[in-house]
């Protein structure tokens, strides 16, 4: 490139050394010199090699396996300047056919076929490239266990596995370890490798479930007058069974309607679909007298955890609207409400003394009964 005069150097298979575009066709590799010398007489001067191949050498590797869904770059070793690659069967994929080194993406076992050339010297050469699946990685179905039980896991789908957590398993380096009384869930994963295909890992989850039943029938006892229908409720799970079944409406609910005529004690068994359970039991003791507020006549608020608290016993009532406590004076000392309200014998924080006090109740029984009470205790020092 320039302006001016050219003259080439040596002048061997040469066609012309005074153009600046002349063509040469050595047989020997050979360095040509170019002098140009512009109009006003300076000189500039470079060089270009022609290298002069006899073949063109070249190797496109080692048949090779990929895991299905990889790609691979295809190394093929060669001096050659242009490149053509087909593949059998056509597949399109090749991310571009005319490099050196393309990447292939194949699903199925596929030839590729490169065509290499220098001008019209050319060489061929074939790669085979199969991909193998990736291992199947199966951890097993999710499943669920009663708390106190061991479950065997069983994964599949390759050669090698790991589990984790180790959190009670009897080895994490088989298909097939046993998780030993587990107290709680766990969230296994086992990663599993095929030595006989595509060496890459590929994960797998289960999650095991621990149901841990806790069966609450409710207060441990409970009171009722005679003819007083008693709403039990269990908590626990999803299934119930109430024992013995005497005077209950339905013994297969969470929250039967008993009407009981004597003490009783029920027995309910709360399970789940697994056949976890657990058994709890609530004791009714059955006063034949009528609604109202049974309060006894003295209490004695030592702080030794015995009749410390003055309250009535509500029996056959729905509810203890108002309960309260007058000294002599007819100051009130202590007005509470509902079933458990109490009085410790203080008033403004300061023990009363011993002495005769009255007390005064009001609630409405199991029939909807406005109840109304009063009398007298006596608080011992």
């Amino acid at each position: 490139m320039g302006t001016g005069s050219f003259l080439w150097t040596p002048n061997y298979m040469i066609s012309n050394v005074n153009i600046a575009n002349p063509l040469v066709s050595p047989d020997v590799p050979t360095t040509y010199y170019v002098t140009l010398t512009d109009p006003f007489g300076c000189v500039g001067r470079d060089t270009v090699n022609i290298n002069v191949k006899q073949f063109v050498t070249q190797f496109a590797g080692a048949d090779t396996t990929i895991c299905r869904t990889d790609p691979v770059v295809l190394q093929l070793t060669s001096d050659a300047l242009n490149f053509l690659w087909t593949e059998i069967p056509a597949g399109n994929t090749l991310n571009d056919p005319t490099l050196k080194n393309p990447t292939a993406t194949p699903l199925v076992t596929t030839r590729y076929h490169v065509v290499s050339n220098i001008g019209k010297c050319i060489a061929e050469d074939d790669i085979i490239v199969s991909p193998v699946p990736y291992p199947a990685a199966n951890a097993g179905p999710d499943e669920t266990i009663c708390l106190g039980e061991s479950y065997q896991l069983n994964a599949s789908g390759g050669s090698i596995y790991s589990w984790s957590p180790s959190a009670f398993l009897t080895a994490t380096n088989i298909p097939n370890p046993v998780s030993v009384n587990p107290s709680n869930n766990v969230r296994y994963i086992v990663t599993v490798r095929d030595i006989l295909g595509c060496p890459k890992p590929v994960k797998d989850t289960m999650i095991l479930t621990v149901a841990n039943i806790i069966a609450d029938a409710g207060p441990r006892d409970t009171v009722v007058v005679i003819g007083q229908p008693l709403q039990l409720q269990a908590t626990g799970s999803t299934n119930y069974s109430w024992t013995p079944t005497t005077w209950l409406n339905n013994p297969l609910i969470s929250n039967p309607v008993a009407l009981p005529q004597n003490d009783i004690e029920y027995v309910v068994r709360v399970s789940n679909a697994r056949g976890c359970f657990d058994t709890d039991s609530i004791r009714v003791r059955v006063f034949k007298v009528k609604p109202g507020f049974y309060v006894p006549n003295a209490f004695t608020p030592n702080a030794d955890g015995n009749n410390d608290i003055f309250r009535p016993i509500a029996i056959g009532m729905r509810s203890v609207d108002i309960f309260r406590v007058y000294n002599r004076w007819g100051q009130m000392l202590y007005s509470g409400t509902g079933n458990g309200s109490g009085w410790d014998g203080r008033f403004l924080g300061r023990p009363q003394e011993t002495a005769t006090y009255v007390w005064h109740a009001e609630g409405v029984d199991y029939l909807n009964n406005k109840i109304k009470s009063k009398g007298t205790v006596i608080l011992i020092r």
